[in-house]
């Protein structure tokens, strides 16, 4: 890759500061003599395969199951994932199996010989029932905080608590609570305490937050105790409950809440999550601010059904991110359902070990397209320029930019995005942030070992993190450039898949010449934010619109996708240069749309508007080959 991404700083102080502020998060391998490992999969309600999806409120218990005995379960996987987050803050300890993907990981870090194989050496010890969790780990417990479901924001709270004091959590009230307050004491009850949500949350900012006593740098937006409320009403939850997610928060010591962000709807919550972000602010300086979990649409906040909103799930995510970003915080965490499953057991993944690196796997960026991709003159006429008969096709395979959907869908499994034997068969853009090393380091140790030579990564949105680019302030730009740039060189990425700016709004172009500093060699942007013509260069890099149309639902419907694309693309005057982008789908599938798009281009299937015959010629290009070969024609022929 090769070229210089850097910005030069005007003081020496305050360039020195950025790159402390920013280097990547420092996580220390530590294979364990030993690690607990205890089956909770009973306790887990897997909406995925309940529903479909999220839940209809009326939807029944699961079989075998009433509300509450749910309501039992999900006390005891927060009190578990509490103690997780305690007992693993100095080193891995217990393991929480509450899914397959956590099976798969543990058996893959078990593989003796390989780079990832950290765990190849450690006894794994089942514990046979929740009473040997209770007696392996009695002498590291001191107490326990209480929360109450009158006030469900109490569990973040004591959430919040649980990481700075170090004592799992119970329900007031709950059979739990009765039993393990007789071998542990109550330290802290935040029953009877607070009269609303608000009141807890801002007595929690004034204790934790401004005091610098909790992680200002690890804010945590996860659903509060309201599936305790709907479990004692005799209803289901849509979606998963955010219960596995509260172990890295608490081993990390940071700052739990769920709030709306709508000022339109909650103006009091509203502009209470500002507050949170910005006492979060005051104390964090130039250092950038991680948000673990994920606005949880499905059962707040969204006009989804029973949501309780007006707002769309996706205009939630942009409206959150937004604030976030404003704030110089990304989201780098997830939460809730990934196709069943909840994000589990990080506190011992961040203990994993680190890639050793890809600097220059992709293509040094400064040596000349032929040296790099053989196969260059399959494309381009005598006379060297591309030829125009021919049309380049890219697939952007996203989203892994947080860790939920990457640490689920890279198991092995039904949902297997990596796992499904069909990468190899076509080049693949894996839209990855490299960020995630911080918390599942022998998750992309696995990624860079196992993957294809068709695999290529390539940045996601928008970064190192998940993020909208213009809502950062001039002071924050230069350290979120610098994180994403750290990373990006170490994992050989110098094109941008997804640039997205969140809500819709256009990305001006001194924003795609900074992105062009960290991904020299592409950028791809959707359409509709892009401002002025496409495809150009800015910056020096080749810079293309991503369509609407996405790869998705159906092989035969995705191909209709992209001649569709291609149509609107000759109609436009656009050169012949397609990204098409997919969600979470597997390669096998992709494979299949690409089968299926040249197949119908042989058979003579694909007509114009006006039923004349159409022959694209489609040619299935990797990220680097493909925005070689645009820049190349932007440069002979510009638009």
């Amino acid at each position: 890759m090769g070229k210089a991404f850097f910005y030069g700083l005007h003081f020496t102080f305050y360039a020195s500061f950025l790159l402390t502020a920013c280097t990547p998060f420092q996580s220390q391998t530590i294979t364990p003599p030993h690690l607990y490992v205890f089956d909770v999969s009973d306790l887990h309600v897997d909406h995925y395969a309940l529903c479909g999806g999220p839940c209809p409120n009326n939807t029944p218990p699961p079989k075998g199951k009433t509300h509450a005995e749910l309501l039992d379960d999900y006390d005891r996987l927060i009190f578990l994932s509490s103690l997780q987050g305690i007992v693993n803050k100095e080193r891995p300890q217990l393991y929480l199996i509450h899914h397959p993907s956590d099976q798969f990981w543990l058996d893959t870090y078990q593989e003796a010989g390989q780079p990832y194989g950290w765990l190849n050496q450690t006894d794994i010890i089942p514990l046979p029932d929740f009473e040997a969790v209770l007696n392996t780990f009695d002498g590291e417990i001191t107490g326990l905080v209480e929360w109450d479901d009158a006030v469900p924001a109490t569990l973040n709270v004591a959430t919040t608590i649980a990481g700075v004091e170090g004592w799992p959590i119970v329900r007031r009230g709950s059979a739990l609570s009765e039993a393990l307050s007789v071998r542990w004491p109550i330290a802290q009850s935040l029953a009877g305490q607070f009269t609303d949500n608000l009141a807890a949350y801002r007595w929690a900012v004034e204790t934790y937050l401004q005091t610098g006593r909790a992680n200002f740098t690890l804010l945590a937006y996860l659903e509060d105790g309201y599936p305790a409320q709907k479990y004692r009403q005799g209803k289901m939850t849509r979606g998963g409950v955010y219960a596995l997610e509260r172990d890295y928060v608490i081993q990390q010591g940071g700052f739990a809440f769920d709030l709306s962000p709508w000022r339109d709807e909650a103006p009091e919550e509203a502009e209470l999550m500002s507050q949170i972000m910005q006492a979060a602010r005051r104390e964090a300086g130039l250092k950038l601010i991680k948000i673990w979990g994920f606005i949880p649409w499905y059962e707040k906040y969204a006009a989804e059904a029973g949501a309780g909103g007006s707002h769309s799930a996706v205009d939630g995510e942009w409206e959150s991110t937004w604030l976030f970003s404003y704030y110089a915080a990304y989201l780098q965490g997830g939460g809730g359902d990934a196709w069943g499953a909840a994000m589990a057991n990080v506190s011992v993944h961040r203990f994993g070990p680190k890639p050793a690196g890809e600097q220059g796997s992709n293509g040094d960026g400064n040596s000349s397209f032929v040296t790099r991709h053989s196969s260059l003159e399959n494309y381009l006429l005598p006379d060297g320029s591309v030829n125009p008969k021919l049309t380049f096709a890219l697939f952007y395979a996203g989203d892994y930019d947080l860790v939920h959907p990457t640490l689920v869908s890279f198991a092995a499994g039904e949902k297997s995005t990596w796992n499904d034997g069909g990468r190899g068969r076509i080049p693949l853009a894996w839209g990855i942030n490299p960020g995630m090393e911080e918390e599942i380091p022998g998750v992309m140790s696995y990624l860079l070992a196992t993957r294809t030579g068709q695999d290529y990564l390539v940045g996601a949105n928008s970064g190192a993190g998940y993020i909208n680019p213009q809502g950062l302030s001039r002071r924050y730009r230069q350290q979120w450039l610098t994180r994403s740039g750290d990373y990006y060189q170490k994992y050989g990425i110098t094109v941008q898949g997804f640039l997205l700016n969140g809500r819709g709004y256009s990305l001006p172009p001194e924003w795609v010449a900074r992105f062009a500093k960290i991904a020299p060699d592409g950028i791809a942007e959707p359409y509709y934010e892009i401002e002025g013509a496409w495809p150009r260069l800015v910056g020096g890099a080749p810079y293309i619109g991503v369509p609407k149309e996405t790869l998705g639902d159906s092989v035969a419907g995705s191909a209709q996708n992209a001649h569709a694309v291609y149509r609107r693309n000759q109609t436009e005057g656009r050169p012949p240069f397609l990204v098409f982008r997919s969600s979470f789908q597997s390669p096998k599938f992709l494979a299949e749309v690409f089968a299926e798009m040249q197949r119908q281009d042989a058979a003579g299937e694909i007509l114009s508007d006006t039923g004349e015959v159409l022959h694209p010629n489609y040619r299935m290009l990797d990220p680097y080959t493909f925005f070689a070969l645009l820049e190349q024609r932007l440069r002979s022929s510009p638009p």
